[in-house]
């Protein structure tokens, strides 16, 4: 049996749009069709056909009308172009983290360096960094036995090699001058604001990620930060991703612990989303 793939993607979509805006009922209906028929933005556009029964769309759009994101449906996100397992212990990758590993390449060459990354999850910092600089040594730490499982699961199927460690870093002692680099994007919503966060974020990805107490919002920076302190080899980089809101408060925390270069960078989105600072 031939089905059109125009008039299939326009009925998903439709029927996606119960539950999601149009523009994210889209790009999730994109997502589907190449993970499912192989076809591209460009196949739909074109009409290409279909010789699948629509019934394969059946049990996703189901769990998509529930609220449940795409990436944990089709365990697989893309990050900086490679593709990741991922699933409700480990966070959905977010294009403002693309930006940071974008930044991080940016501003640091191929030559051998040790380098940490912080709040791991599903590894995609990590990972990346070591995709795109063979020569670094990476290590990525996480309080997720869960996630580090998918970490390493990650590792194994891009075959790199990063050493993937469970470490609270609430209780670590400093590993005095033993990184050129030091990388985090660590909790930082209150949640004071889950309210305003949208609802398949709260009712699906884990919470121990993504939320902080009112009382003491910018914990794992200054925790991370006075490691760095000692961790970082003198002019080592300390590398962080910020909740827009509290830039300021991040910029004068790492001048008072005695950072230099501490510059905050913006998304583009022109929001504050991004940190960077060198140890003196």
């Amino acid at each position: 049996m031939s089905l059109s793939s125009k008039v299939l993607y326009d009925q998903f979509v439709n029927d996606l749009e119960l539950k999601w805006e149009i523009e994210e009922s889209k790009k999730i209906a994109q997502i589907v069709f190449n993970h499912l028929f192989g076809l591209s933005r460009a196949d739909i556009f074109l009409n290409k056909s279909i010789a699948l029964s629509e019934e394969r769309l059946i049990p996703i759009s189901t769990r998509l009308l529930k609220g449940e994101p795409i990436q944990y449906i089709l365990n697989q996100a893309t990050f900086f172009g490679l593709s990741f397992f991922v699933n409700p212990f480990v966070l959905i990758p977010r294009q403002e983290t693309e930006e940071l590993v974008a930044l991080i390449l940016e501003q640091n060459d191929h030559s051998i360096q040790n380098i940490l990354d912080i709040g791991t999850g599903s590894g995609i910092i990590a990972l990346t960094l070591q995709m795109h600089r063979p020569k670094w040594d990476v290590s990525g730490w996480d309080l997720s036995p869960k996630a580090l499982e998918i970490a390493a699961r990650n590792a194994n199927s891009l075959n790199l090699n990063v050493n993937f460690n469970c470490i609270d870093i609430l209780n670590r002692s400093p590993d005095v001058d033993k990184y050129h680099l030091i990388i985090s994007n660590p909790p930082y919503i209150p949640i004071s604001e889950k309210s305003s966060i949208p609802r398949h974020v709260v009712e699906h990805e884990p919470e121990l990620a993504l939320f902080v107490s009112d009382d003491h919002p910018l914990i794992f920076y200054e925790v991370i930060a006075n490691y760095a302190l000692q961790s970082l080899k003198k002019s080592g980089k300390l590398y962080f991703e910020i909740h827009e809101d509290f830039a300021f408060q991040i910029q004068s925390l790492l001048s008072h612990l005695g950072f230099e270069k501490i510059a905050i960078h913006f998304d583009l989105n022109k929001k504050a989303r991004m940190a960077s600072a060198i140890r003196a």
